[in-house]
């Protein structure tokens, strides 16, 4: 019982840990990313400083398939980010392994009040990783204590006898374990536990976590499994390498536990190291070999036609990313920037469908009003699944922004859609607009194209400076409205327009003032 409830305090604290990591570095983290795609080495970088800040290789190999399937990441990045993996998840494992007896209290009651206690959002932010820390060392304490009374067993020492005589049923006990708990760290955690109260051997202990290595690609697989492709393919190369990095170094297990041996006079720290140089040489192993592996596993794996033609409306979201949700904000800002860009673009059309009666324009806009819906929709629940308190301060907010720029967006698109349904209406009743109301729809349009193009830069530069101007432009689009409504008035005492065009022309020009108003409405998450 005390050995289970140590695992599970100690998994529990490394969940704990890895949230107030991501929450300080996650954004430096992204930053990273967008920099680290176009060498090995750096993908490399990124995978181990990722899967240290995650604290599981298996969560982060979930979040790349993620990437995959929004098309953010090519397999042979993805196998460069891999290997920084094997290397990012023996960080734990050298961390847990040191002898700090009391002092691992002192972050825990650090962390404690800090995350608590304090007014400071900041501060509560940075408590939460010293108080995962001080977490983990209590479950590994009693873990320690656990497997000390556990190991003079009979039933215990017969088993640790067996596996000594079969090193390859070491190396089945950690794949089959780790590939239960799903989670390398806690299995890496357990037997370094096991090597701090001497209740194993070195070489099993090695075996084990050689097995760990096999056991952990499970979560990848499992969620490989429902998606593409692609996404397949990236796990079975994550598959390969760790199978094939077993496989070169079983026959030398013996040799490679006599070397681990002089690296430390204490066992655990002999675990840790073995842990660590393993994954550190199999990994530059196959570094040479990331592009002939990629080609390879497309090979073996060709693309499925289903897969060519699924019919997906957004390119940057996907479920998996929740797993890091720093990164699930950021792509959800690029898919709302997307769809903001598509609405511009609606809008371009609708001015085309009136001004210069191209029907083709029309279509298009109503078929991708339709689109927008849809990923409105889907951004909408994934915004939703978004777990806000795992994220910094400035993300929360911008998780909340989002959540209201995608209604503003959406209307946007709407509006644009009125506007092609009222030149539908111009061209089945054969009534023209006055050269006149056409010359100042023409100005208008104009005025808020350009509003609403300045908007999305904003949005996406998060320039605060160009709110003023936006400001300043919106007010002209006000102005000009009720000008040219007055104008209009004008021109039926007159009889210069058409009757039959009054209703469309003043709901043009209310629908184009109502763009220019949701325009203004994004500006303003900018400052408030």
């Amino acid at each position: 019982m005390e050995l289970f409830g140590g695992l599970a305090i100690f998994v529990y604290g490394v969940h704990v840990l890895s949230e107030g990591l991501e929450k300080v570095a996650g954004g430096k983290l992204m930053t990273m990313l967008d920099k680290s795609l176009n060498h090995p080495l750096k993908q490399g970088l990124f995978g181990t400083i990722a899967t240290a800040l995650m604290q599981s290789s298996g969560l982060l190999m979930v979040t790349m398939i993620g990437l995959i399937n929004a098309n953010l990441l090519n397999l042979e990045q993805a196998i460069g980010i891999m290997l920084g993996q094997e290397i990012g998840t023996t960080i734990t494992g050298q961390m847990v392994s040191f002898q700090i007896k009391g002092f691992n209290l002192v972050f825990l009651i650090l962390g404690f009040f800090m995350m608590y206690f304090s007014s400071n959002r900041k501060l509560r932010m940075v408590g939460q990783p010293f108080f995962g820390f001080g977490i983990v060392f209590v479950g590994m304490s009693m873990m320690s204590s656990a497997g000390g009374v556990i190991s003079k067993t009979p039933f215990f020492q017969q088993a640790l006898a067996a596996l000594s005589q079969h090193i390859l049923l070491g190396v089945l006990v950690g794949a089959v374990f780790t590939a239960a708990i799903q989670s390398s760290t806690a299995m890496t955690g357990l037997v370094i536990a096991m090597g701090k109260s001497d209740s194993i051997s070195l070489a099993v202990a090695v075996a084990i976590i050689l097995g760990a290595n096999i056991g952990s690609c499970i979560m990848g697989w499992l969620a490989a499994m429902q998606s593409g492709t692609h996404a397949k393919r990236a796990s079975y190369a994550q598959i390969f390498i760790n199978v094939i990095g077993v496989l070169i170094f079983l026959p030398f297990i013996l040799p490679f536990t006599d070397l681990v041996a002089h690296t430390s006079a204490i066992l655990a720290r002999q675990i840790a190291n073995a842990h660590t140089i393993f994954n550190v040489i199999v990994s530059l192993i196959m570094l040479p070999f990331v592009k002939p592996l990629a080609r390879t596993i497309e090979n073996l794996i060709p693309e499925k036609e289903d897969d060519k033609g699924k019919k997906v409306h957004t390119r940057f979201i996907d479920p998996r990313l929740i797993n890091m949700p720093m990164m699930a904000v950021k792509l959800a800002m690029e898919e709302v920037l997307r769809m903001g860009w598509q609405t511009y673009e609606m809008l371009e059309r609708s001015g085309e469908a009136m001004l210069k009666h191209d029907e083709d324009a029309v279509k298009w806009v109503f078929k991708h009003e339709k689109n927008i819906d849809e990923i409105c929709h889907s951004l909408e629940s994934f915004l939703e699944s978004i777990p806000g308190e795992k994220l910094s301060p400035e993300d929360q907010d911008k998780l909340e922004d989002m959540k209201h720029l995608i209604t503003d967006i959406e209307r946007i698109g709407d509006h644009a859609n009125n506007l092609s349904e009222f030149a539908r209406q111009l061209y089945h009743k054969k009534v023209n607009i006055s050269k006149a109301g056409q010359k100042e729809l023409q100005v208008l349009f104009k005025k808020v194209l350009q509003n609403y193009k300045i908007t999305l830069k904003a949005l996406k530069t998060r320039d605060e400076k160009m709110v003023e101007k936006i400001t300043s432009i919106e007010e002209e689009i006000d102005d000009l409205e009720k000008t040219y409504k007055l104008n209009h008035i004008e021109r039926l005492k007159k009889n210069i327009c058409h009757p039959e065009a009054d209703t469309i022309f003043v709901e043009s020009l209310r629908n184009l003032e109502r763009i220019s108003d949701h325009a203004y409405n994004i500006a303003l998450t900018l400052i408030y």
